[in-house]
């Protein structure tokens, strides 16, 4: 649900590069401004008294501008004011209330027409506008007092479809009666002897706004009229593609930003795991051959590929990775390897390449190889073996160069018995195999990955956090972080956003890892041929004192963490001499 404050603030920070506001569905009458509307209408912007906007524009000296004209949906028209600028104002209905049946406003908005810089063009010497009038993106169209077309620039050509010997000479309604525009705007600012501006339709798809200005001489007669024609239609795209961009441009750099600190973090440590993994990636890189990378979730394994292929000879080509478990069987085929236009139903018109395309003279990493279908194992065995892959609906193959690198996090000879793996693709992927260490394997690198986190975040959210309590570092030794190494840096992400002072605490941690650290303390103990209820219990209590303890001895706050009531809570202390 979307509320008129919540309209009100878009309207106010996000379109102070237009003149803008807010009008009721049904009357017009305003109900937010923005500064620059303000302007235009000499009002103060922000919340409106239901003010009329049409008289307003009245008051403000343009020419009165009748509501009929308007579409009920959307449109656009020009408002001509006393002063002889002109706006385009433009508007769309919108619903305030995203369900059904939701409140409906205008969202308008108002441009200046810049027109007055046309005429200063004819006093120009001929050669001089000509190199002019061809180097304007908008197209430009001159017409004598006949109506006789005595110019048009490159630009005009370019939006029209046309050539300029086509036209000139010859009167401007000509292609008009061929079918190439819908109105002759340039014309009835001759007979009317004014500016006009028109929006026209043109044969070849393309919308555009004519500007049409005639020139007089010293009897007052028309002696030239110029017209200027924008492609909205061109304008519109390339806003979109520019929106586009810069969107994609702040996720790459968002995730640049992500993959360099995991990069880095991948390989911080001084543990003989470590310095043997950072040997054989440096060994790996030197090669060509296709690599089998082992290890559990989160120790990895992408940006140890990542590292291989910055390392290596493909540095400059593509690095694409793929995740084979989560893309469905349905899919799998046309994401690895294309389709042609055509194909299938829903298909993009022009097709689409493969990852394996996408990855040309660079890596293409298969991630959770063991998720991918047998059949599709038996289709990639014959790439790895021909580098060749077929579109679907193709007719014909296409050579790839890529370097291929698998990772598994499970013993790829257990799938291999399981028959989740062939055995023919697993001989051809194990060409080099590396395993990466779980962080409970290296637990002395723990200490260097929580400094390197500390200083990342500090960076990242503007913090300065000096240490970690002692308690943290016994906890986080102590822990065995089945994540591995992406565990640890959410943990610590986490303490960032939980923590207010200069030392990371115990109070700051995630509850899950103080209870999963409880249950692993009591696993330490003796507690086999226990009853269960005497083992449950014993978890009880640690539970109990950790939340107590971490509440500073409030039974208020842990009985509310623990969400029992303080009675109960009160009765099981009691019973387990808990204090």
């Amino acid at each position: 649900m979307t509320s008129y404050p919540a309209f009100c603030d878009h309207i106010l920070h996000q379109n102070e590069l237009v003149a803008a506001g807010i009008c009721h569905g049904d009357t017009w009458n305003l109900i937010f401004i923005n500064n620059m509307l303000g302007e235009i209408l000499k009002l103060s912007p922000g919340r409106m008294d239901d003010e009329p906007f049409l008289p307003r524009l009245t008051r403000c000296g343009f020419d009165e501008v009748e509501e009929s004209l308007s579409e009920p949906h959307g449109g656009e028209l020009i408002a001509h004011h006393k002063e002889g600028s002109m706006y385009i104002i433009r508007w769309k209905s919108v619903s305030i209330d995203d369900s059904a049946g939701g409140e409906q406003v205008r969202l308008i908005t108002m441009s200046k027409i810049p027109v007055d810089q046309i005429n200063r063009v004819a006093e120009l010497p001929w050669q001089e506008l000509t190199v002019l009038l061809d180097s304007i993106h908008d197209g430009i169209w001159v017409i004598d007092s006949d109506g006789i077309t005595l110019r048009v620039n490159k630009a005009m050509e370019r939006i029209a479809g046309l050539r300029a010997e086509e036209v000139i000479g010859k009167h401007v309604t000509e292609p008009m009666h061929k079918g190439r525009f819908e109105t002759c705007v340039t014309l009835r600012a001759l007979i009317e002897k004014r500016s006009v501006t028109m929006f026209d339709d043109y044969s070849n798809g393309k919308r555009c706004l004519n500007t049409s200005t005639p020139i007089f001489d010293e009897k007052g007669n028309v002696w030239r009229v110029i017209a200027s024609i924008r492609d909205m239609t061109e304008l519109e795209t390339l806003q979109r593609k520019l929106t586009d961009l810069e969107m994609e441009t702040l996720a790459y750099k968002a995730r640049l930003e992500n993959l360099e600190t995991e990069m880095d973090a991948g390989f911080v440590g001084h543990s003989a795991p470590m310095r043997r993994l950072r040997k054989e990636a440096s060994k790996a890189a030197r090669t060509e051959a296709i690599t089998l990378i082992l290890g559990e979730t989160g120790t990895g394994k992408t940006l140890t590929a990542k590292a291989i292929h910055d390392m290596g000879q493909r540095s400059a080509e593509p690095f694409i990775a793929v995740n084979c478990g989560a893309i469905p069987m349905s899919l799998m085929e046309s994401e690895l390897f294309g389709y042609e236009k055509g194909a299938c139903t829903g298909a993009a018109k022009s097709g689409k390449p493969g990852m394996f395309e996408l990855a040309h003279k660079g890596t293409l990493l298969l991630d959770e190889i063991g998720e991918l279908p047998l059949p599709m194992q038996a289709k990639l065995l014959r790439v790895l073996e021909d580098n060749c892959i077929r579109r679907i609906g193709a007719k014909e193959e296409k050579q790839v160069n890529v370097r291929i690198i698998a990772a598994v996090n499970e013993d790829p000879e257990g799938c291999v018995e399981r028959n989740k793996i062939r055995e023919d693709i697993f001989y051809r992927l194990c060409v080099l195999r590396y395993d990466i260490p779980e962080l409970y394997r290296r637990k002395g690198d723990i200490p260097l990955l929580m400094e390197y986190f500390r200083k990342h975040y500090n960076k990242k959210f503007h913090k300065q956090i000096m240490a970690y309590s002692s308690e943290v570092q016994d906890i986080f030794l102590a822990y065995n972080w089945p994540g591995n190494v992406r565990e640890l840096k959410n943990v610590i992400e986490s303490a960032f956003h939980n923590n207010h002072t200069a030392i990371l605490t115990r109070n700051d941690i995630p509850n899950y890892i103080l209870s999963r650290l409880a249950v692993d303390t009591m696993h330490a103990e003796d507690v086999r041929g226990l009853p269960l209820h005497e083992m449950l219990a014993r978890y009880e209590v640690l539970l109990i004192e950790d939340a107590y303890r971490r509440n500073g001895g409030s039974l208020t706050k842990t009985a509310a963490e623990l969400q029992v009531s303080k009675q109960n809570l009160a009765y099981k202390m009691k019973k387990y001499n808990i204090r």
